[in-house]
């Protein structure tokens, strides 16, 4: 972000979104415009928050902590914004293998954006590759050529073998993925299925591993993270780390076991219900 925007620069970015998107806004001295989500986690208006200092729009699909995949339609309505009002679009394509049943659209392929977008993937989440930071990131030259210089003095690079484990990764045979893919629906499902007998209204999310639960009418996302830490042992995330908008909401992360998952949900049961 510190390639594309200076101080004073607006970076739009949909409430709930993953932590770091805001602080490294803040950090290139920009400003964070807050766009809402529908019930479905949605940008029902995106352009409404259009000003002549919009530089970036932040997108990421399969999303983290929502698990909302936008379809076409939502895609085709940004990258009319974007071309509209020359505004680049970052795309945080990190969770792109891990999708139930939808199918993954990169704005970058739409006609128009090749130009105008930044699109970030990596290892770390499709290949289970967490802490071995793998990624790699597709854009114009003139900001990869902005982005290497920052790079360069800072990280320098990813470390050799961790480079070599991901040319493995792109050449072998994809089943793993699949399987892997296939245990974390599963994991989903067993997840959203046990809230809703417990009586909770969630949203089934369509990709990545997290569940966005709203906890507004238990005390809201702060309180209802914390009782489950120090009276269930179960560790949360609260909604308020990821937007203005979003502290009635936690995050739970199904990469656990299924045992795990129907454990904690007894847990839940018998401590906030």
């Amino acid at each position: 972000m510190q390639a594309v925007l200076d101080e004073g620069d607006e970076a739009i970015l949909l409430d709930p979104a993953w932590v770091t998107y805001d602080a490294c806004i803040r950090y290139a001295g920009a400003r964070t415009v807050w766009v809402p989500t529908d019930q479905d986690f949605m940008p029902p208006d995106i352009g409404a928050y259009v000003t002549g200092k919009t530089k970036l729009i932040i997108i990421n699909s399969p999303g983290n902590p929502s698990g909302a995949v936008f379809g076409k339609k939502y895609l085709e309505e940004i990258a009319e914004i974007a071309i509209d009002n020359d505004i680049t679009v970052l795309s945080d394509e990190i969770y792109e293998k891990i999708i139930y049943g939808k199918k993954h659209y990169s704005i970058g392929s739409f006609d128009g954006m090749q130009d105008r977008v930044i699109t970030i993937n990596g290892f770390s989440k499709s290949y289970a590759m967490t802490g071995w930071r793998l990624g790699y990131m597709a854009a114009p030259p003139d900001i990869i050529r902005a982005a290497l210089k920052l790079q360069s003095h800072s990280v320098s690079h990813a470390a050799s073998f961790v480079q070599h484990a991901g040319v493995t990764a792109l050449r072998f045979d994809h089943g793993s993925v699949d399987s892997m893919v296939a245990e974390f629906e599963a994991r989903r499902d067993i997840l959203v299925d046990g809230l809703k007998s417990l009586g909770f209204n969630c949203t089934k999310p369509d990709g990545a591993f997290y569940l966005f639960l709203d906890v507004a009418d238990y005390g809201g996302g702060d309180a209802v993270a914390e009782r489950l830490l120090k009276e269930a042992y179960i560790a949360v995330t609260p909604g308020s780390a990821f937007g203005p908008e979003s502290s009635g909401f936690i995050r739970i992360s199904y990469a656990a076991s299924r045992e795990r998952i129907y454990d904690a949900l007894t847990r839940i049961g018998d401590t906030i219900l």
